[in-house]
C-alpha cells in the first residue's frame, strides 16, 4: 500500500508536488504556532483562576485567615455573613461552591446552601486532604470541569474546599479554536494559492526548456533555451543545456561536412581511379582487336597510365597514414637544404621556368639556414609539393619564388585559409613562402584548397591528383605546424605559407 501511494505521489506533476508540499509545510507550521499558543492561553486562564481561588479564598473576603477558625465557626458565620459581629464578606458566583469539611461532626456544608444546579463531583475526604495547598481539576456533574482549591481549617482536619467552574475557560478556548481554525483555513487556501502561481512562474523557464527540446527532437537544432539567468538555479541549467547543444549542433555539423567530404572524396578517388584503369583496359582491348597495333607504344602508355594509378594509391595510403596520427621522427633538419634541394629539383623538370629563393625578408641578400625538428623526408615532400602545384597550375612565363626565413606570426600578412596548428603570434617561428604571379586562387575556390582530391579545375586539364596540398598540409600539422593560402597581394597570383614551430 505505501508503495502505491508513492507510485501515485511520483506521478503527479512537479508543480502539483511543490505546490502540495510547500502547503503542506504551511499548514504544519500554522498548526503547531495555534497549538502552541490555545496551550498557553489556557495555562495563563488556569492560572488565573488557581490565583484567585488561593488568594480570597475562592469566595471569602475578610480579616482573619478562614484557617485559623473551626469548621463549626465557619459555618456560623458562611450562614450569617451580615450578621452583627461578621468578620467575612461572602461573593458567591453562579460557578463557585464552597465546601466546609467539619471533622467533629463529620458533615459536609455546601454554600449557598440549596443550590439545584449541577456542581463538582468531589472525591474523598483522604483525597481532598493529599491536595491540600495544591489547585486540581476534576468533573462536574454535567460533565464540565471543575477546579478545585484545599485549605486545612484550625489544624484538627476540617477542611474549607472553593470550586470554581472552568466553563468560561473551556468556552474560550473553544471559540479561540474556531476563530484558529477559520483563519489558517482561510490562509492556507491563499498560500496554497500564492505556491501554486509562484512555482508556476519559478518553473516557467522548465516549461521553455521543454519546448525548445521538442523542437530540437523535431530537427531544428539551432533553438536555444531563453532567460538563462547565472543566478538561478533555471538560467544555469538553461546555461548549461545551451552550451550542450552548442556542442550537439557543431559535432553535428562537423559530421555533416565529414560526410559530405568523404562522399565527394570517394566520388573523386572513383574517378581518379577509374581514369587509369580505363585507359589500361582500352589499350589491352585495342591491342588484343588489333594485331597491328604498335606494341611498344601500348606498353609505354599502359606503363604510364599504372604509374599514375599507382602514384594516387601511394598518396591515399599516406593521407590514411597521417589521419592515424602517428608521431613523426623528429631530429634537426635545415631548411635552407631542404628548399635548394627542391628548387634544383624543379629546375631540372623545367628548365624553362624562373624559380628563385631568397630571404623571407628580401632586402636581405644573405640567406641565414633555418633549422627545425622533423622528419625531413617528409618535410622534403610539403616543400616539392608546394612548388609542384606552383609549376602544374600557372603558365610557363610565370615566376616562382621561395621565401625562407623566421619571424613572429602575428607580423605576417593575413591568411585566406589555413590548416593546422595555429602558434601563439608573438613567438617566432619558421617560415617557407611559395608565390607565384599565376592567375591566384579564385575565391570561391580559397576554403577548400586543402581537402583531398579538389581541384579548382573542374576539367582537371592541369593534372595532377588534388591530393598534393592535402598532403602537405596533413604534414605540416603533425609537425606542429600549419599551412596557410596568404591572401593575394598586388601583382602576385597565389602564396601558400608554411609555418613550423623552432625548437
Amino acid at each position: 500500500m505505501p508503495s502505491t501511494r508513492m507510485r501515485r505521489w511520483s506521478h503527479w506533476t512537479l508543480r502539483s508536488r511543490l505546490a502540495l508540499a510547500s502547503t503542506a509545510l504551511a499548514a504544519v507550521a500554522l498548526l503547531v504556532a495555534n497549538g502552541a499558543g490555545l496551550l498557553l492561553l489556557d495555562s495563563y486562564l488556569l492560572s488565573q483562576v488557581d490565583s484567585g481561588l488561593k488568594t480570597s479564598g475562592g469566595s471569602l473576603h475578610g480579616p482573619v485567615p478562614a484557617k485559623t477558625l473551626t469548621a463549626g465557626r465557619l459555618n456560623e458565620l458562611l450562614r450569617n455573613p451580615d450578621g452583627p459581629g461578621s468578620i467575612f464578606a461572602v461573593r458567591f458566583g453562579s460557578n463557585s461552591r464552597l465546601y466546609v469539611y467539619d471533622t467533629t461532626s463529620g458533615t459536609v456544608t455546601q454554600f449557598p446552601e440549596g443550590t439545584v444546579a449541577p456542581g463538582p463531583r468531589l472525591p474523598g475526604r483522604a483525597e481532598l486532604a493529599e491536595h491540600a495547598g495544591k489547585p486540581f481539576t476534576v468533573l462536574g456533574e454535567s460533565g464540565a470541569e471543575w477546579r478545585i482549591y484545599v485549605q486545612a481549617l484550625d489544624g484538627k482536619g476540617g477542611l474549607l474546599v472553593n470550586t470554581t467552574s472552568l466553563a468560561e475557560v473551556d468556552k474560550i478556548s473553544d471559540r479561540l479554536l474556531l476563530i484558529d481554525a477559520t483563519v489558517m483555513s482561510i490562509v492556507l487556501a491563499l498560500l496554497g494559492a500564492v505556491a501554486a502561481l509562484l512555482v508556476r512562474v519559478g518553473l516557467r523557464p522548465l516549461t521553455r526548456m521543454q519546448a525548445t527540446s521538442e523542437s530540437i527532437a523535431a530537427g531544428d537544432f539551432r533553438q536555444r533555451v531563453t532567460g538563462t539567468d547565472p543566478h538561478t538555479e533555471p538560467g544555469r541549467l538553461g546555461r548549461a543545456i545551451n552550451a550542450m547543444l552548442g556542442r550537439v549542433e557543431s559535432e553535428i555539423t562537423a559530421r555533416t561536412a565529414s560526410e559530405q567530404r568523404l562522399r565527394r572524396f570517394l566520388a573523386d578517388a572513383s574517378h581518379e581511379l577509374r581514369t587509369p584503369l580505363t585507359s589500361i583496359r582500352g589499350f589491352a582491348e585495342l591491342y588484343r582487336r588489333d594485331g597491328d597495333l604498335d606494341l611498344e607504344d601500348a606498353m609505354r602508355r599502359i606503363e604510364a597510365e599504372a604509374e599514375r594509378m599507382g602514384m594516387l594509391v601511394e598518396d591515399l595510403v599516406l593521407l590514411a597514414r597521417l589521419d592515424e596520427q602517428r608521431e613523426p621522427q623528429r631530429r634537426p633538419v635545415d631548411l635552407l637544404e631542404l628548399a635548394a634541394d627542391v628548387v634544383r629539383d624543379l629546375h631540372a623538370r623545367s628548365p624553362r621556368r624562373a624559380v628563385r629563393l631568397t630571404a623571407l625578408d628580401e632586402s636581405c641578400d644573405l640567406i641565414e639556414p633555418v633549422v627545425v625538428r622533423g622528419d625531413p623526408l617528409r618535410l622534403r615532400q610539403v616543400l616539392a609539393n608546394l612548388l609542384a602545384n606552383a609549376d602544374r597550375h600557372t603558365p610557363p612565363e610565370a615566376r616562382i619564388t621561395l621565401r625562407l626565413g623566421t619571424a613572429p606570426v602575428g607580423v605576417l600578412s593575413p591568411a585566406v585559409t589555413v590548416v593546422g596548428v595555429t602558434p601563439p603570434p608573438d613567438s617566432p617561428a619558421a617560415v617557407v613562402e611559395v608565390e607565384d604571379t599565376g592567375s591566384g586562387v579564385p575565391p570561391q575556390h580559397a576554403p577548400y584548397i586543402f581537402e583531398r582530391l579538389y581541384r579548382a579545375d573542374p576539367a582537371r586539364s592541369s593534372g595532377g591528383s588534388g591530393l598534393g596540398l592535402s598532403i602537405a598540409a596533413a604534414l605540416a600539422g603533425a609537425h606542429g605546424g600549419r599551412l596557410e593560402l596568404a591572401a593575394p597581394a598586388s601583382g602576385t597570383g597565389a602564396t601558400f605559407r608554411l609555418i613550423l614551430p623552432l625548437p
